[in-house]
């Protein structure tokens, strides 16, 4: 479907933002718009055509994708602001309020996500991917490790994610599913906190997120969203 490389050769790269990773600033030959130019060479194509041509709000969309020999460029909006990452560089820890105001934003796109047919999971959720811009939205990059669900019979047989935020069933034990989103959004909240025990309003809702199995965890991102709306009433 993506086997022409024209759509990709209207775009200059001008700048490098990760060498390593295969990640570019490039700009609109035409229009000189900049976007983001990715060279991936772990994927899964269903997840960038479908993301193409249903885009969801809250994750970067893709302009333009070429497929070859097994490497697949993707050149995707430009997203200003900081990492989660780079504001606990700098802040330390993150109030808790804040961090139920950025959990609820990304629910909603996890949302989005779970929602589309067929659904897709994000499966690598943790402070370097989830960017906060100026105005106060919250967005989720890096789709690497996303793939489509697979069927109750199916297993997970490798690990794509991030150790420490990846779930239990990432690692062979059971099959991608909503759950899995749900559990590193639990890690996450509990990173920028800086708790491994966290206390407080969200003891309890962290503690749900993180349940080994994923049917004693919360059954949907809209569940979870609504469990942090309830710790932000309780303020």
């Amino acid at each position: 479907m993506f086997d022409t490389k024209l759509p990709v050769s209207y775009y200059k790269r001008i700048g490098v933002l990760n060498e390593e990773h295969g990640v570019y600033i490039v700009q609109h030959r035409e229009n000189g718009k900049v976007f983001i130019e990715k060279v991936l060479r772990v994927y899964d194509p269903g997840v960038y055509e479908q993301l193409f041509r249903h885009p969801v709000r809250g994750i970067p969309r893709i302009y333009a994708m070429y497929e070859e020999s097994g490497t697949l460029t993707v050149i995707e909006e430009y997203i200003s602001g900081e990492t989660l990452e780079e504001i606990l560089s700098i802040c330390g820890r993150l109030p808790e309020e804040d961090v139920i105001d950025c959990t609820v934003k990304l629910c909603d796109i996890l949302s989005s996500l779970h929602s589309q047919d067929p659904m897709i999971i994000h499966r690598d959720i943790k402070p370097s991917n989830v960017i906060l811009t100026e105005d106060g939205r919250v967005v989720l990059l890096d789709l690497n490790a996303a793939r489509k669900a697979a069927g109750p019979k199916e297993r997970d047989t490798r690990l794509l994610g991030t150790k420490g935020y990846a779930a239990p069933e990432q690692y062979g034990f059971g099959s991608s599913a909503p759950q899995t989103d749900i559990y590193a959004a639990g890690v996450l909240m509990r990173s920028l906190l800086l708790d491994e025990t966290p206390s407080g309003k969200l003891r309890d809702v962290i503690a749900k997120c993180l349940e080994m199995n994923p049917k004693d965890r919360y059954s949907s991102a809209l569940q979870l969203k609504n469990a942090l709306l309830k710790c932000r009433k309780r303020s």
